[in-house]
């Protein structure tokens, strides 16, 4: 009896050490390309390829847009052959891809590169995610997850670093090196993962019907909620540094000071903070507080203009601290809640396609809501979007409430697909 049980305990409860390795292995190098080109890219994008500033923002959001649309037959194909396989095509066209920004010679080149890499960009998270809950058990896929998302910032802070020691001759020719680095890095991780052991059944693949995704209000309102709370990210890319130079009097090198505090805040709290999300009542609570804080600091950016050069900078400086805070909450509640609301049968499609409402609010929506509404409306922007997200906190006690008694906890290592009730 002895001699049946001890073998038994290891597939039941794997440790970390069975796939921490070869995820964020796979996670550094793919982000560590990533920030090779990702800090200077708009830089390239009007100095190298002569691209207007308005050209390269309706590209990305055109890109964007495109990345919404393939969602659903990447959804599809990840339902049928597992993350796996799709992963690593998509490395493969996101390498081809960045090699191809080589040969932009205008806009309709530089929006099919562009379309190419937002497909990509987007599919790419979901899939590792997905990875990760066919190898990893129930209790430790947040803390996985957090600690991949650790790696991530790792990642693009050491490409950023790389790729501004690379430029800092300030030649054109400088981003060739950084492009081909790039590509080959997705290379690498697609060859990472090429070498890993099968990490689903076959019969995994049988996937979900576009349809029955499109149908599934849950997963549809869920999407929907979370782009609202993700709206952290286009807040903090593209509404806070036109803030700070426009409207407060707070010198424009502080912005880079203050992106250094999101990243440094990041990279230390996004692992402990794993037991705020680690349960689906715990989840639903970090999304309540992610929206709640995300409101307060629209108020602190509102209130910034109102104070001095140097007082400013101090409240633009907690505004930056509560938009982390909203980040981390965010991003790991919605590791949490997508798992419980994906089947096991079509994890891969339902976390491909929930994952369009990152690319809803930082790439479609969010630009075009953040300079034609908040900067546009000045003080006054800020405060509706400060109300829009404080009210948006309150969706969660909503749902939680309509839940059963228990609030939705998984049991027995099974998680519950009850998220948002039909």
């Amino acid at each position: 009896m002895g001699t049946s049980s001890t073998p038994a305990r290891p597939r039941t409860r794997p440790g970390p050490r069975e796939f921490l390795p070869l995820v964020q292995g796979a996670t550094l190098i793919e982000w560590t390309g990533t920030g090779l080109f990702l800090a200077v890219s708009t830089i390239y994008f009007v100095k190298v390829a002569h691209l207007s500033t308005a050209s390269v923002g309706t590209g990305l959001t055109i890109g964007g847009a495109v990345a919404i649309a393939a969602a659903v037959p990447i959804a599809r194909l990840a339902g049928r052959f597992g993350p796996k396989p799709v992963l690593i095509a998509v490395m493969l066209l996101r390498a081809l891809a960045t090699v191809g920004y080589l040969w932009v010679d205008g806009w309709w080149s530089f929006l099919l590169v562009v379309a190419a890499i937002a497909v990509t960009e987007q599919s790419s998270p979901p899939l590792v995610q997905s990875y990760v809950g066919a190898r990893a058990p129930v209790s430790l896929r947040a803390k996985v997850m957090a600690v991949q998302r650790t790696v991530v910032n790792l990642g693009i802070s050491l490409g950023g670093l790389i790729a501004g020691i690379a430029l800092g001759s300030g030649a054109p020719g400088a981003f060739r090196p950084l492009l081909i680095g790039g590509a080959l890095a997705y290379v690498a991780v697609a060859a990472v993962y090429a070498t890993a052991r099968r990490e689903e059944a076959p019969a995994a693949a049988s996937g979900a019907r576009v349809a029955e995704l499109l149908r599934d209000r849950r997963l549809l309102g869920f999407t929907a909620y979370n782009a609202l709370v993700s709206l952290w990210m286009p807040v903090l890319n593209v509404a806070f540094p036109l803030w700070l130079v426009t409207g407060t009097d707070v010198p424009e090198r502080y912005v880079g000071i203050l992106y250094a505090v999101n990243t440094v805040l990041c990279i230390a709290l996004q692992y402990p903070l794993n037991r705020c999300y680690s349960t689906t009542r715990r989840a639903w609570f970090s999304y309540a507080a992610a929206a709640l804080l995300l409101g307060c600091g629209a108020l602190a950016f509102a209130a910034a203009p109102a104070f001095g050069a140097r007082r400013a900078l101090l409240v633009l400086g907690a505004a930056v601290v509560l938009l982390t805070f909203a980040e981390l909450l965010q991003v790991g509640a919605s590791w949490t809640l997508s798992f419980d609301l994906a089947p096991e049968r079509a994890r891969s499609a339902y976390l491909v396609l929930f994952n369009t409402s990152r690319t809803v609010a930082n790439r479609v929506a969010g630009p075009v809501l953040m300079t034609g509404v908040v900067l546009a409306l000045g003080t006054a922007g800020w405060i509706v979007l400060a109300g829009v997200l404080l009210l948006g906190a309150l969706v969660p006690f909503a749902m939680l409430r309509a839940a059963r008694p228990d609030g939705g906890r998984t049991h027995a290592g099974t998680p519950r697909r009850t998220v948002i009730p039909r």
